[in-house]
């Protein structure tokens, strides 16, 4: 859900990324199923590749996972038709965006409190 919010926050404040859909709630469904196949890909894909680049992240000193991310959600919007991401800048400057939104909803959403 909380990819879902990402995805749908993105392309609504972000010009090069676009749900093309006529009405809100097509454009939901769309956003859900983009989350839900973005986190599928996190959960399962994304690990192997992080093992894997491992090297060219400590050389980049982790910059390297947004080109990671950017190529998740380009697999994401070859499978998702009313899913369009505009140019490699797009993909880019999207998947930062999804990432923060991501990180920044889910620290709230699941803030839990240190015990003492």
């Amino acid at each position: 859900m909380v990819l879902t919010f990402a995805i749908a926050m993105a392309s609504y404040f972000l010009p090069f990324i676009n749900i093309t859909s006529e009405t809100i709630g097509d454009k939901f469904k769309i956003a859900f199923i983009a989350g839900l196949l973005l986190g599928l890909i996190n959960l399962i894909i994304k690990p192997i590749f992080r093992i894997v680049t491992l090297p060219f992240n400590l050389i980049t000193f982790g910059i390297f996972n947004v080109f990671l991310n950017a190529g998740f959600l380009w697999t994401v919007d070859l499978i998702i038709k009313d899913l369009k991401v505009e140019g490699f800048w797009g993909y880019i400057g999207s998947s930062m965006i999804v990432g923060i939104i991501n990180t920044a909803v889910g620290r709230i959403v699941f803030f839990r409190q240190k015990k003492d």
